[in-house]
């Protein structure tokens, strides 16, 4: 009995004597202990009137010492930023500590005023931190852009000219009325809210330029999660409409993403020499039904890329059709009733019957390919919606490279709807990440499309002597097949893509 008394005695004098720091903390008073921090923070160009997208960063004590932070403070004159800290949201904050190995999160928001000016205006703020008589600060900054609000539902009734002096923030419907046009001039941007749609009785125009494209795109400049942009991500917008009775539509490069869906035409009657769209040098990518679906109605498209879909990439349900130099990749994998890149049928899907409709399509210099990192077995990217027979589809592909299950003997039978294709060979797109979300349809230099398309095709027209980015088309040999030619690298080259 006295023996376990006396260890118990001992531990409870053992205990008596250890220092009385060691149960509460002790922060250094050395300046020579400093936290770790990045020294700026730089947003993306927001726009004016609206909340950014929260940015976080961690503040780390490094050290083997605990610290306390005398003061952090949001130092603003205009009161456009704001900071929360470890939960709490404020603009001066007070002795905050920080253990050793220890670290605290800073997130970041910024809602700037109109400021009345066209070009975007650099806003600067700093937090400051102050403890142990060292002076830390964070450089915050960023643009804010001056953009025109569309609140409400828009109806155009008249002849209207949009320009680039700001760009547009949609957040409802736009409608072209019948017998008006919408032209949208060159370098303008339309950032398109969740619910925001396009929907065009009259005339639409998109009158962009190499340098200067006419961009559709979600308003939201954040990730969805870590690796992804919602500007990378289908389903974030509406999409273009043009209704049955619209007329005259020209959309030259465009770059349309991100969208429910891409382009889709309404069912109309109209003659096999009146083009509904004319669609040239521009890009449609990444949605979530079709880029492009027409419903007995008549397209023409050149230079052209129709890119990554749930549904089916370019959907010509009836109606008359020409193709020449387009890239119709089906990167994105699929669902929905159309899983291919391209569907070609002449069946009325408006009746419950399965009646037939004027249908005729060509496609000259074209690439219509998929998914290469799939088995090889699986490269069918078109898909022929007929009543009985194939037979009954009027289609022509001439010189072009395209993903089918049609066998070469069956092609070469064939040579009036199959002329000079290259069937089931990689095309060599330059970039397919599809865990990154990062996808560049140039073509690399070894592809198989390379001087593989008709010369007499870009010798007959002065449109296809230039690709989409305006790069002179090869008139001594042969040009390539699809939107691109190919760009051989030089050290030139190179060092002008670094500057």
């Amino acid at each position: 009995m006295f023996f376990f008394s006396s260890v118990f005695a001992g531990l409870l004098l053992l205990l008596l004597s250890l220092p009385l720091n060691g149960c509460k903390d002790e922060f250094t008073t050395d300046p020579e202990y400093k936290l770790t921090m990045p020294d700026s923070l730089l947003f993306d160009t927001v726009i004016s009137q609206t909340i950014s997208p929260t940015a976080a960063f961690k503040i780390y004590n490094k050290t083997e010492e605990a610290i306390k932070i005398a003061s952090i403070t949001l130092n603003s004159s205009l009161n456009y930023f704001k900071i929360n800290i470890n939960g709490k949201s404020g603009t001066s904050f007070s002795n905050v500590e920080l253990r050793s190995g220890d670290s605290l999160f800073v997130f970041v928001q910024i809602v700037a005023d109109v400021h009345e000016e066209n070009a975007p205006l650099l806003i600067e703020d700093e937090i400051r931190f102050l403890y142990n008589g060292n002076y830390q600060r964070i450089i915050l900054s960023a643009y804010s852009q001056d953009a025109n609000h569309l609140r409400e539902k828009i109806h155009i009734t008249k002849d209207t000219t949009w320009t680039d002096e700001r760009p547009f923030l949609i957040y409802d419907s736009i409608i072209v009325d019948s017998a008006v046009t919408l032209t949208i001039k060159e370098g303008t941007t339309l950032y398109m809210k969740r619910n925001a749609t396009m929907l065009v009785d009259g005339t639409l125009v998109i009158d962009g330029s190499v340098e200067k494209e006419v961009i559709f795109r979600t308003d939201r400049k954040d990730y969805i999660w870590k690796d992804k942009l919602y500007d990378q991500e289908s389903n974030q917008w509406g999409g273009i409409r043009i209704s049955s009775i619209s007329t005259g539509n020209r959309i030259d490069h465009a770059f349309i993403r991100g969208g429910a869906f891409g382009i889709e035409m309404d069912s109309a009657m109209s003659s096999e020499e009146d083009y509904t769209l004319i669609i040239s040098n521009s890009q449609i990518h990444n949605t979530y039904k079709a880029c492009l679906t027409t419903h007995n109605r008549n397209v023409y498209a050149y230079n052209s890329i129709f890119s990554n879909s749930n549904n089916g990439c370019v959907v010509l349900l009836g109606g008359y059709h020409q193709f020449d130099h387009c890239t119709i990749s089906f990167i994105g994998r699929k669902s929905g009733g159309y899983p291919y890149a391209l569907t070609l049928s002449n069946l009325d899907g408006n009746t419950n019957s399965a009646s037939e409709i004027p249908f005729k399509a060509t496609f000259n210099n074209c690439i219509v390919a998929g998914d290469t990192t799939r088995p090889a077995e699986m490269w069918d990217e078109i898909l022929f919606q007929v009543q009985s027979s194939i037979d009954s589809l009027d289609f022509r592909f001439d010189h072009s490279l395209i993903f089918t299950d049609i066998t070469p003997d069956q092609m070469e039978k064939d040579q009036k709807r199959f002329n000079v294709v290259i069937a089931n060979e990689n095309p060599r797109f330059q970039l397919v990440d599809n865990t990154h979300y990062l996808y560049d349809l140039h073509l690399s230099e070894d592809s198989p499309c390379k001087e593989k398309g008709d010369l007499g095709l870009v010798l007959r027209n002065e449109a296809y002597k230039t690709d989409k980015d305006g790069v002179e088309r090869n008139v001594e040999a042969a040009p390539e097949m699809g939107a691109y030619q190919i760009v051989v690298k030089t050290e030139e080259t190179e060092t002008e893509s670094t500057d």
